[in-house]
């Protein structure tokens, strides 16, 4: 897979999981994570080798006003740096949950874990205990919505 068709695969392997972007159930975190964690082992081609960073993963969650409103999110990105010189472009491939801030979900604070240094298989155990994971798997209440982005960073 290139780099640039991440966007594409990532969004046929959750289609076929039954999950699409937009509006989202409880069921849709656990099968974004699922389906997340396969796409995260599939090679990227043109991307520099994991040992010099050039292909990881990150999980995040808080709530912020990225979208022009407040809100919970829960993430997880795959971050691609593109083989060669020191100038080549990096690249963030995310699935972002949102649901409307509580005082529950405030009081999970923020917090992120990279895959730097952690197997695939290390980095999601560990990233599904982050606290606002925890919750965005265990909640009954279902996200606003699943947004899938390719960009530039």
């Amino acid at each position: 897979m290139l780099i640039r068709e991440g966007r594409g695969r990532l969004a046929s392997m959750l289609a076929d999981a039954g999950t699409t972007p937009g509006p989202a159930t409880v069921d849709d975190v656990r099968t974004v994570v699922d389906v997340f964690r396969r796409f995260a082992a599939i090679p990227a081609e043109d991307a520099a080798p994991v040992e010099e960073d050039g292909d990881a993963v990150l999980a995040q969650f808080g709530t912020y006003d990225f979208r022009s409103t407040r809100e919970f999110s829960a993430d997880l990105t795959r971050q691609f740096l593109e083989a060669g010189d020191e100038d080549s472009p990096m690249w963030q491939l995310s699935c972002t949950f949102h649901w409307d801030p509580s005082p529950e979900t405030e009081r999970l604070a923020e917090g992120s874990l990279w895959s730097f240094g952690l197997t695939l298989d290390q980095f999601f155990a560990e990233a599904v205990a982050l606290p606002g994971w925890a919750w965005a798997l265990g909640s009954l209440k279902a996200p606003r919505d699943l947004a899938i982005t390719l960009e530039e960073v």
